[in-house]
C-alpha cells in the first residue's frame, strides 16, 4: 500500500515537472534533418576504412536521460542524426526521444564556447567495456577533422569510476575540460559537436558489436600499451569477479567457484581482482599475460592489450554470445571458452552456470 503511493506520488511530481519544464523551455513537436539547416554542418571523418559523420550545431541545446535517449535540440525540433534514443536493442526513429512527450524537465545550463558530446547511452557511464570501445573512440573519429584544443569542454556520460579519470589523464584531457551528463543532462551550448557511433553502422548494435573495426582496437593499443612496465606480474591469471554488480544480484555468477579457483591455484594461477587495480597496471598485466581465464563480463576488454597467441578461456552461458569471443580472434589470440546452460532462468549475459573441472583440465592441456 504505501508502495503504490510512493509511487503514484512521483509520477504526479514528474507530471508536474513536465509541464513546467515544457512552459520554460517550450514544446518539441517535430524533427529536422542536419543536412537540411543552415545552422548544422555536417563532416565526413574517414578512419581506416569507416566513414564517419560529424555533427557541428550552433545554438544547440543537449537534453539527456542519461540511458536511453539524448536530444540535440535547434529551434524546438529535435535534430534527427546526433540524437538517439534507445529501444528494444536498436536505435529507433528520432520522434520517439523522450523528449517529444516528457519536454526537457531540467534546469538549462548556459555552457559559452564548444562542447564535443561522448554521449552513448547508460552503457558508458560505469562499464568499463563501453567506456573503451564505445566513448573513447569518438575522440578519434572527431579529432579527424577538429583540432581538440579548439574544444572547450567534453561532456561524458559520466566520470565518476577511476577508470575514467585515469584514461583521459593519459590522453591529456585537461580536468577543468571535462563535464560528466550525471550533473549537466540540460544544456545550451554555443557550438556542439558529436559523431557517429564507432562500431554501429546498420542499426543492429547485437550483431555490430561483435565485430569491433580493428582500428578502434590498434587505436587503444597505441595509446595505452606502453613499452615501460615497472612491476612483475603474474602470467596465469583467473578474473575474480566478486566486486561486480551483476554478481552481487546473483545474475551472473559460476556457482561451484571455490572448487574452480581452488583448482586453479594448483595449477599457478594467480586470482586477480580487476577492480584493485589501477588502469595502466590493468594494461599491463593482460599484456603480460600468458594464461587469462574469467567469466564472461567487461574486464575482458582488455583483452586488446594481450600479446598474440595469449591463451584465454572464458566460462559464460550459452546465450552470452560471441563478442569476447570474436574479439580475441580479431586480436589473433588463442580463444577458447565452456559455454554452460544457466541452471535459472536467466538469459542473454545473465545466469547461474556451474564449470566442471574436468572440462577446465581439458581446455588448458
Amino acid at each position: 500500500m504505501i508502495i503504490a503511493i510512493k509511487k503514484k506520488l512521483i509520477n504526479l511530481l514528474n507530471s508536474i515537472g513536465y509541464k513546467i519544464g515544457i512552459f520554460i523551455y517550450g514544446k518539441i513537436t517535430n524533427s529536422i534533418k542536419a543536412k537540411k539547416n543552415s545552422l548544422i554542418e555536417v563532416l565526413i571523418s574517414k578512419v581506416d576504412n569507416s566513414f564517419y559523420t560529424i555533427f557541428k550545431i550552433k545554438n544547440c541545446r543537449i537534453y539527456t536521460d542519461t540511458v536511453t535517449d539524448t536530444a540535440f535540440i535547434l529551434d524546438n525540433s529535435i535534430i534527427e542524426g546526433p540524437s538517439f534514443q534507445h529501444r528494444e536493442g536498436k536505435n529507433a526513429e528520432v520522434i520517439k526521444n523522450i523528449v517529444i512527450t516528457k519536454g526537457t524537465p531540467r534546469l538549462k545550463k548556459k555552457i559559452k564556447g564548444t562542447v564535443f558530446s561522448l554521449l552513448t547511452g547508460g552503457g558508458g557511464n560505469s562499464n568499463y567495456w563501453h567506456w573503451l570501445l564505445d566513448v573513447l573512440p569518438r575522440i578519434n573519429i572527431l579529432e579527424s577533422k577538429i583540432d581538440l584544443q579548439s574544444i572547450d569542454y567534453f561532456l561524458f556520460p559520466d566520470l565518476k569510476e577511476n577508470f575514467q579519470k585515469e584514461t583521459l589523464d593519459l590522453i591529456n584531457i585537461p580536468h577543468n575540460k571535462r563535464i560528466s551528463s550525471k550533473i549537466f543532462r540540460h544544456i545550451h551550448a554555443d557550438t556542439a559537436l558529436a559523431v557517429d557511433h564507432p562500431y554501429i553502422f546498420k542499426n543492429y548494435p547485437t550483431e555490430e558489436i561483435q565485430n569491433i573495426p580493428k582500428w578502434i582496437l590498434n587505436d587503444l593499443r597505441k595509446k595505452f600499451l606502453k613499452k615501460e612496465i615497472s612491476k612483475n606480474f603474474p602470467r596465469k591469471i583467473y578474473i575474480d569477479r566478486s566486486d561486480s554488480k551483476s554478481n552481487h544480484r546473483n545474475l551472473r555468477k559460476i556457482t561451484n567457484e571455490d572448487e574452480v579457483v581452488d583448482y586453479l591455484k594448483k595449477e599457478g594461477f594467480s586470482i586477480i581482482r580487476l577492480g584493485d587495480l589501477n588502469f595502466v597496471d590493468q594494461v599491463n598485466l593482460f599484456n603480460n599475460a600468458s594464461h587469462i581465464i574469467g567469466l564472461h563480463g567487461a574486464g575482458f576488454a582488455n583483452l586488446v592489450f594481450c600479446k598474440p597467441n595469449t591463451f584465454v578461456l572464458e566460462f559464460k552461458s550459452l546465450t552470452a554470445g560471441n563478442v569476447i569471443g570474436n574479439l580475441a580472434r580479431n586480436l589473433n589470440i588463442n580463444f577458447n571458452e565452456i559455454a554452460r546452460k544457466p541452471l535459472s532462468e536467466d538469459n542473454n549475459q545473465q545466469g547461474l552456470i556451474s564449470v566442471p573441472i574436468e572440462l577446465i583440465k581439458r581446455k588448458l592441456s
